[in-house]
């Protein structure tokens, strides 16, 4: 049948058609979900000052409290992306809605901090199912190039304002309700999007003749607990002990069975056709590091701010707005500039301006106040907004719309291995640093107090209690600011190593893909 002038294209819909106002409903709901998840992702730092406190954890029980979430994420995110191509991206939505916000409840009911990360894992297995289905449901509901580009765009401002969002809501409800109302807020956000999302969402296409790749999953999860354990216990252990030894050869056994085992698989996690794709290599490895630097490293400088500069939760929160409001002004611009520059050009250079803001929020000393990390976070800001825009539009171009969902979650597990490996390894250098340093001006102090009162010192600073491990003694207090400085220092050091690394692997990436091209 020959179409008319009249006729709109397949696939448009004009603005007050059912078509349109069921695409505009999918993007509510999942603009509300992406939201909520980015806020507990946030929230979570403005209260590890109170977790410490209230548990007597130790920097390792804390570094769980955020990797128990990512970890899930990383090893589940492609499992469920796959497994919602074939059962249905509406239910899985629902599905993770449901355990997400019940997950969330059981949260603020936590009695140890051992309850805190197993739930905290629980909560991530949800995340997972949220994130693994948000960009493919976007997808299938905006067809229309344009139409599914304002679409992502609005997609990235809501993660966007999430960051902002994030530190001041969560330093608000801990200094005014405890730590335990950052959960508790997801329950009822959680419970209208879940009925809402059963009731009006349209039912998506199925691919039943996709599998779900459990083996895959297994290793790639048991790869990546093996791998940061032994990150969070190698000062406990000692980096040269036979078992932390172990547990590297073993994730990294693991992680390599799980490569290799997806060039075998009949329906593999990864599409390892994407491999091959035009700049993914160069996208894949800004990904990993911009989670696993400034956003990891974001954590130990809100400790650092409650704990040696003695802000609350709240004003800890008002002070990290710099990286906030940095990420949501990049964002739009970056997604506008996309069409004229290459992520050739493109990512390479927003990870500099991460590298360059982690340089910057180095070399503070015990009497700087937090003024000094203002260029740094608004550098390193800009850079994380860029980023994020870029590479969510960039996931959805290395595979096709009946894979969009591994595509998108492909790039959303890379996120979180940068951030539970950072975490865990921007940790333990906080820790060692922070103990030695308060460990060394102890001796100098010259203290005739039994020897195991220095070591209690020292783990306690090490753990990011910062004045508090003083008990009130002011010499020791400003012992304990200096070691903290001196943690700090040493994250923001090993960070931008690590950020300068990554800007010249996804150069030489781009670069050697163009030539061969």
């Amino acid at each position: 049948m020959t179409m008319t002038a009249a006729t709109p294209h397949r696939g448009a819909a004009t603005s007050d058609s059912p078509a349109a106002r069921r695409a505009g409903l999918v993007l509510l709901l999942v603009c509300g979900a992406i939201f909520m998840l980015m806020l507990d992702a946030t929230v979570v730092t403005a209260a590890l000052s109170d977790i410490r406190h209230d548990f007597s954890a130790g920097i390792d029980g804390l570094q769980w409290v955020i990797d128990a979430y990512s970890i899930p994420l990383a090893g589940v995110l492609l499992t469920f992306a796959t497994a919602a191509d074939r059962f249905g991206r509406k239910r899985m939505f629902v599905a993770g809605m449901i355990l997400f916000t019940a997950s969330s409840l059981a949260l603020t009911l936590a009695d140890t901090i051992v309850q805190l990360d197993v739930l905290r894992a629980v909560q991530g297995v949800g995340a997972a199912m949220l994130f693994a289905t948000a960009l493919p449901l976007l997808a299938e509901a905006f067809p229309d190039q344009k139409a599914r580009a304002k679409a992502i765009g609005a997609y990235g401002a809501v993660m966007a304002a999430a960051t902002v969002a994030g530190p001041v809501l969560g330093g608000l409800l801990v200094t005014q309700f405890g730590w335990r109302s950052i959960f508790l807020i997801n329950v009822p956000i959680g419970i209208a999007i879940a009925a809402v999302a059963a009731w009006r969402m349209p039912r998506s296409a199925r691919a039943l003749d996709r599998r779900t790749d459990w083996v895959g999953s297994f290793l790639l999860t048991a790869g990546l607990v093996a791998g940061v354990f032994g990150l969070t216990r190698g000062n406990a252990l000692g980096w040269s002990s036979p078992r932390l030894i172990g547990l590297a050869v073993l994730a990294v056994v693991l992680l390599g069975a799980f490569l290799a085992w997806q060039f075998r698989a009949a329906h593999p996690l990864l599409d390892v056709s994407m491999l091959r794709k035009r700049g993914f290599t160069g996208t894949a490895v800004v990904s990993v590091a911009h989670m696993a630097t400034l956003m990891a490293a974001s954590n130990f400088l809100a400790v650092y701010l409650i704990g040696a500069l003695g802000y609350t939760p709240l004003q800890m929160g008002v002070r990290l707005l710099p990286i906030s409001l940095g990420a949501l002004v990049a964002a739009p611009l970056a997604a506008i500039l996309l069409r004229r520059v290459p992520i050739a050009v493109s990512l390479p250079a927003t990870m500099a301006l991460v590298a360059l803001g982690l340089w910057l929020l180095g070399d503070v000393a015990p009497g700087d106040s937090w003024t000094h990390f203002v260029g740094g976070m608004v550098l390193g800001g800009l850079g994380l907004g860029a980023i994020t825009a870029v590479t969510q539009a960039a996931s959805l171009t290395f595979a096709s719309t009946s894979n969009a969902g591994m595509a998108s979650a492909t790039f959303g597990t890379l996120r979180q291995v940068g951030m539970a490996v950072g975490v865990a390894g921007l940790g333990a250098r906080f820790s060692q640093a922070a103990a030695d340093s308060a460990a060394e001006g102890w001796q100098h102090l010259g203290s005739t107090a039994e020897p195991g009162l220095r070591e209690q010192f020292a783990e306690a600073v090490g753990a990011g209690a910062g004045r508090q491990a003083a008990q009130g003694d002011p010499l020791l207090a400003d012992l304990a600011h200096a070691a903290s400085a001196a943690g700090l220092n040493a994250v923001s050091e090993l960070g931008t190593w690590i950020a300068v690394a990554a800007v010249v692997l996804a150069a030489v990436a781009f670069g050697l893909r163009r030539r061969s091209a």
